[in-house]
């Protein structure tokens, strides 16, 4: 049963009690991303850590921004515009259907969005077309336990169910750890 997070309370995603659990120079320290990498953001909202990506991957990377709701991307558009962030294109796309080309990334962040899955298997196997071999990723999303924030605990998704459908979807878990107080983290890649 998956819970979609509603895009009129996108204000949320930018909190400041969501850049306390989950500060962005952590996850991002665990995806370890280089200058001149290519990455997509998948489910990446107004940008909490679309933009933290954009600059470790300055001046010649480059950010996808994908997201499902146009709502978001609107938003995106605005934050993009404010902080004058030439190296990030938002993409509209569907949950298991990316239009980004084949291997066309280094890297993946998928940040809360594994409970809103509706055919995770499908979309890991998105995920290992987006990559090129020897790509890697970063899936973090809420613990299966009681937090002050988050979607209800009968939709979170455990990280042994997390990682079953990462490799699933033909990609190699690599490390599972906590990302703050009400999360977690898994980095993959395609072998």
């Amino acid at each position: 049963m998956a819970h979609k997070f509603d895009p009129s309370r996108a204000d949320r995603l930018l909190s400041p009690d969501r850049l306390r659990i989950l500060p962005p120079d952590v996850l991002l320290d665990e995806l370890a991303p280089r200058a001149g990498e290519v990455a997509a953001d998948i489910g990446c909202g107004p940008g909490f850590l679309t933009l933290p990506l954009a600059e470790r991957l300055a001046p010649d990377g480059w950010v996808w921004a994908c997201d499902i709701a146009p709502e978001m991307l609107v938003r995106l558009r605005e934050r993009l515009s404010a902080a004058e962030c030439r190296n990030v294109a938002p993409v509209l796309s569907a949950e298991s259907l990316v239009p980004l080309p084949d291997g066309g990334c280094d890297l993946l962040l998928l940040v809360h969005m594994l409970h809103e899955l509706e055919a995770p298997e499908a979309f890991f196997s998105e995920m290992r077309r987006l990559l090129r071999s020897g790509g890697r990723g970063l899936a973090v999303d809420w613990s299966p336990e009681p937090s002050p924030f988050g979607p209800p605990l009968a939709v979170r998704v455990p990280p042994e169910r997390a990682s079953t459908w990462i490799s699933a979807g033909g990609l190699a878990v690599e490390h599972v750890a906590p990302a703050g107080p009400h999360a977690y983290a898994i980095r993959f890649h395609k072998p």
